[in-house]
């Protein structure tokens, strides 16, 4: 917020994109600091940052905004830029009723719209709000993992089948099937990518506690040669040793996926395998060309 406020220190008006680029420019930042986005993809973490900081000078009554689009450093501003502060931040911006009464109204008399704890306050809300859905997802995976530790190895073959078609390799169930332990050689399942079942992806499924170590590894490329299979998945609830994972690099003639535990609970709530929704929060914005096409 500082930085921006002090591009506007001459007075000029300047547009939402004449902001951005002079702060920018006034940070020296590169462009690849300038492309990263946020965890969701929605929007870069620069042009949010910009727009929080634009609300939020605007609302303490530091800047103006003249006519649409176009803002304006106010009297408020420019008296600040005489004493600087090191940093503006929400804590900072406390200081001005405007900005008080803001938070009152956006916060519906219950939370406040900025978290006081410190580290958190550096965030803009879209980024708290993914901060805290990233937290929750890692408390689920987790919670999702210790759940299929649990599973009878029936049950996990079955869990491992589900989640690939889940992910959408074969069309349904129909398409995969179980293999009878005892007569696969280490194959647990197979999944046909195609109805006539001409192009399969074979599965062994790993509830270990322990690594699962190159001899494993080795055991399945037997068994696709067996079949005269190219393609496997190897999934466990634990990890893989290192030498399982460098083992599978060198191969040349089979392509050997590993995923372990952690990805397999990741891939299970991304994909809504074990998991249900539980709250869903609507974000909405502003739509300009609504507005525009009453102006025209």
């Amino acid at each position: 917020m500082l930085p921006l406020l002090q591009v506007m220190g001459s007075g000029a008006d300047m547009t939402t994109n004449q902001m951005r680029d002079a702060v920018a420019t006034h940070l020296g930042l590169s462009a690849e600091a300038l492309s990263q986005r946020l965890p969701s993809g929605t929007q870069t973490a620069f042009d949010n940052r910009m727009g929080w900081a634009r609300t939020y000078l605007f609302k303490a009554g530091l800047i103006g905004r003249p006519r649409r689009a176009t803002y304006v450093i106010s009297q408020s501003g420019k008296e600040l830029l005489l004493n600087p502060p090191a940093a503006i931040d929400a804590d900072f911006l406390r200081s001005y009723d405007q900005f008080n009464e803001f938070l009152g109204t956006s916060r519906n008399g219950k939370e406040d719209l900025i978290a006081t704890n410190e580290t958190e306050n550096d965030l803009t809300p879209e980024e708290q709000i993914e901060k805290g859905v990233n937290r929750i997802q890692r408390e689920l995976q987790d919670e999702v993992l210790d759940r299929v530790k649990q599973l009878p190895p029936e049950g996990f073959e079955q869990l491992v089948l589900r989640l690939l078609v889940g992910m959408g390799y074969g069309g349904s169930m129909a398409d995969v099937q179980g293999v009878a332990r005892g007569a696969d050689g280490g194959v647990d399942g197979v999944v046909n990518q195609d109805h006539l079942g001409l192009d399969r992806i074979y599965i062994q499924a790993k509830r270990w506690e322990g690594s699962v170590g190159r001899p494993v590894i080795q055991g399945f490329v037997g068994a696709l040669a067996g079949v005269g299979a190219s393609k496997g998945v190897i999934m466990t609830t634990s990890t893989f040793a290192q030498p399982a994972q460098e083992y599978v690099k060198t191969l040349t003639d089979r392509r050997i996926i590993l995923v372990d535990g952690q990805r397999m609970s990741e891939l299970m709530v991304k994909h809504g395998i074990g998991v249900s929704i539980k709250q869903t929060f609507l974000i909405q914005r502003m739509d300009e060309d609504f507005f525009l096409e009453l102006e025209n």
